[in-house]
């Protein structure tokens, strides 16, 4: 266990004393999350509204761009960053509909949007070139947004990304549009739990209050979410997207994943030449929380790669 996780665990048990509430608690510890990798919380106001972003002050010639998966937020990366922070630039998104960026049920959800208006977002902040990292949804984004402007982009690292299905995935269908799917429509303790756990194969200890708090947000957005789950769906699949991908590409990826099974990973290795394929054993849907550490060693030893390549 990490010294971030064996902190985060100390501090939730001692502000649990203090009398806050689940939601303030789960403020105060995604705050000490970010400090403790290096993210400073920003804002930016587009023509479609705010986007809500964290950012370290690296200075370096490599930039990461990093695009959470459905239903999740910038700090799903905060137990990874702090192995770049000696290293790169990084910036980390709240896409639109999540987290603290615009969140309107009258906009357009679909991947296409949502890579023009990620576009939007790097050219009002500048940043020029860059290595683009998408989990799951992100991953769909980032192949959109890749194939649109493949000179911006280094490389390409899809982490359990959605677009490719060669093998169903386990238990609940992902297109499942009814309260059978455990990714919205979560407002009860049983689906909390069943959404952690068939997400994760091996779920980090998330203390009760926490939970609490997931749940209270989670239950306050499946009308949403509902709405963006299923324009998400309209323009997902990436089978004749993908093959015309020609950056350098890491495809990382659980093992046990549930939700996209791995076999999907090596149809994106099929279907994008020369990428790279690295399976994570007993990791389920998202490596970002279940092995940060393992995960940042693949990104740097593929980083690496590429600038010796270079060279």
């Amino acid at each position: 266990m990490s010294i971030q996780k064996v902190i985060f665990i100390i501090l939730v048990g001692i502000l649990s004393f203090t009398g806050f509430s689940a939601t303030k608690l789960y403020d105060v510890v995604m705050a000490y999350e970010r400090y403790s990798a290096g993210l400073q919380t920003k804002s930016i106001t587009l023509d479609f509204g705010e986007i809500a972003y964290a950012e370290n002050d690296v200075k370096s010639d490599i930039t990461l761009v990093l695009l959470h998966g459905f239903g999740g937020n910038k700090d799903t990366w905060n137990w990874v960053v702090p192995a770049w922070n000696d290293k790169y630039h990084v910036v980390v998104i709240d896409m639109p509909g999540h987290g603290d960026s615009v969140s309107k049920k009258t906009l357009s959800y679909t991947m296409t949007d949502q890579a023009e208006r990620l576009n939007q977002f790097l050219e009002a902040k500048k940043i020029k070139t860059f290595y683009l990292f998408g989990h799951s949804m992100g991953g769909a984004i980032a192949v959109h947004y890749a194939l649109n402007h493949r000179e911006k982009v280094n490389a390409l690292i899809l982490i359990d990304s959605m677009g490719m299905v060669q093998t169903k995935s386990d238990g609940v269908k992902l297109v499942e549009k009814s309260d059978k799917n455990p990714l919205y429509d979560v407002c009860t303790k049983e689906r909390i739990e069943t959404l952690l756990n068939y997400s994760m194969y091996k779920p980090p200890y998330i203390p009760d209050i926490i939970k609490s708090a997931l749940l209270e947000e989670k239950c306050a957005r499946r009308d949403l979410e509902k709405v963006m789950y299923e324009d998400m769906y309209t323009d997902v699949n990436l089978s004749a997207v993908a093959k015309n991908i020609s950056m350098p590409t890491l495809i990382l990826w659980g093992e046990k994943d549930r939700m996209t099974h791995v076999d999907d990973a090596s149809l994106f290795h099929e279907t994008i030449k020369g990428s790279k394929l690295v399976i994570l054993k007993e990791v389920g849907h998202v490596p970002i929380l279940e092995e940060p550490e393992q995960t940042a060693d693949e990104v740097d030893t593929f980083i690496r790669q590429i600038s010796n390549q270079k060279k």
